[in-house]
């Protein structure tokens, strides 16, 4: 399908494939990478061409024995302190089996608070602090917060005991930052634009932090690509992660319209212009759409995880 097509009226369409072939992707991933440079990438991830996801029962030595280039996951086991991965644990998953180095990410949510962290208080359920929001009715346990408030943010990082910090003491190669799309949450008295701004700002505060004690500590933000129109942030972070970019956003396993699909895709080839890596997930279970999503990411070049939204295995599908 050529890009003229793509604009045809949709009863014009109608006999055409609800998702775009390789070809079309190609076609339009090059119509798309026109317009302004971004800053040149840091040397690294960039070699990435494989890379596995997992954020529960994370086994180290499972982690470790796997091919993988790059691999994402909690930085504890249960999510409370006492169960951080030690260094040497980290240290193991670094190393693949041939002996080279691997790139291991810790997870951290910055535009929510989870119930099952070491830093949530008993008495926020009924006293909660003035920055923390409703409850996630997808996701039980997680909750809104404003992600600018400067108590928020210090639990995140500026101290021992902090998320980042923690992450940074026990050896992971940098963070994997989720919900960077939560400036779509409504707060009173705070426009869309100033949200987006406030998360750009947020995460090249954790960047800059960060590389203060671990220089070339990676940063990659999962969704939320809207932001890369944002120069700091694009230039700060050093991968983007999308989930669903072809299936998922009307249920699981239901493939994802052409106009959602270049929604997606314009900040996203864009941003992969600059030489910077654009990381798949898509949570699928059909051989069919398997195919259908590995011979997509592969017309796009970039890695793809397949796995369940339990994301508790790390081995692909």
């Amino acid at each position: 399908m050529l890009i003229s097509e793509l604009l045809t009226p949709r009863a014009a369409r109608a006999h055409m494939s609800p998702l775009l072939s390789a070809s079309a992707l190609l076609h339009l991933a090059v119509a798309m990478s026109a317009g302004p440079a971004l800053a040149a990438p840091r040397m690294g991830i960039e070699t990435v061409r494989s890379w596995g996801y997992q954020l529960q029962q994370v086994d180290p030595a499972a982690i470790a024995a796997t091919p993988y280039d790059l691999v994402v996951i909690d930085y504890a086991r249960d999510g409370t302190a006492a169960g951080a991965f030690e260094p040497a644990r980290v240290a193991q998953m670094q190393r693949k089996p041939d002996g080279q180095r691997r790139i291991v990410l810790a997870y951290l949510s910055i535009g929510e608070a989870e119930d099952y962290r070491f830093y949530w208080q008993r008495d926020w359920s009924v006293s909660p602090p003035d920055w923390l929001g409703a409850e996630n009715p997808d996701w039980p346990g997680n909750y809104a917060v404003n992600y600018w408030d400067e108590a928020w943010q210090a639990l995140i990082l500026g101290a021992p005991g902090a998320y980042l910090d923690a992450i940074i003491a026990s050896g992971f190669d940098g963070v994997y930052l989720d919900r960077i799309d939560a400036f779509d949450v409504p707060a009173p008295g705070v426009s869309r634009a100033q949200r987006m701004q406030l998360m750009s700002d947020f995460v090249v505060r954790i960047a800059s932090y960060a590389r203060q004690y671990r220089p070339g500590f990676i940063v990659v933000g999962q969704n939320g690509e809207e932001l890369l129109d944002e120069p700091n942030y694009a230039s700060t972070i050093d991968a983007v992660a999308k989930e669903d970019l072809f299936f998922g956003l009307a249920g699981d396993g239901k493939t994802n319209s052409n106009a959602e699909l270049r929604a997606s895709l314009r900040p996203l080839v864009r941003f992969q212009t600059t030489g910077k890596p654009v990381l798949l997930v898509e949570y699928l279970d059909t051989p069919q759409s398997i195919a259908l999503a590995r011979q997509k990411a592969a017309a796009l070049g970039a890695p793809l995880f397949i796995g369940d939204r339990e994301l508790d295995d790390v081995d692909t599908r």
